[in-house]
């Protein structure tokens, strides 16, 4: 399950949240006030940050690259979990 951790008094649910759902995922959106994070996630961590099993992404450089890894994901999960028949870049059919 992947959670997305947000500082509480954040006005917006930010960018990360907005790949989240445009990628149309599920997560679990939690709120923390800054002398919550460490307890929460074991460490201090900056917020925004994503906890996907045992793993702590945080930081812009490492959330876009787990998002960019994340979106690889989906998309084969989506194109081999289908009925349908495709094409690749190769032009090879299933």
């Amino acid at each position: 399950m992947i959670e997305l951790f947000l500082p509480s008094e954040a006005a917006e649910a930010g960018w990360v949240e907005a790949a989240l759902k445009d990628m149309v995922v599920g997560y679990e959106r939690v709120e923390l006030a800054p002398d919550e994070v460490e307890t929460a996630l074991g460490m201090q961590v900056a917020l925004p940050a994503i906890r996907h099993d045992a793993r702590i992404i945080s930081g812009q450089e490492d959330l876009m690259a787990y998002l960019q890894e994340l979106e690889h994901l989906v998309e084969d999960w989506r194109r081999f979990q289908s009925d349908a028949c495709y094409i690749d870049e190769d032009g090879e059919v299933c």
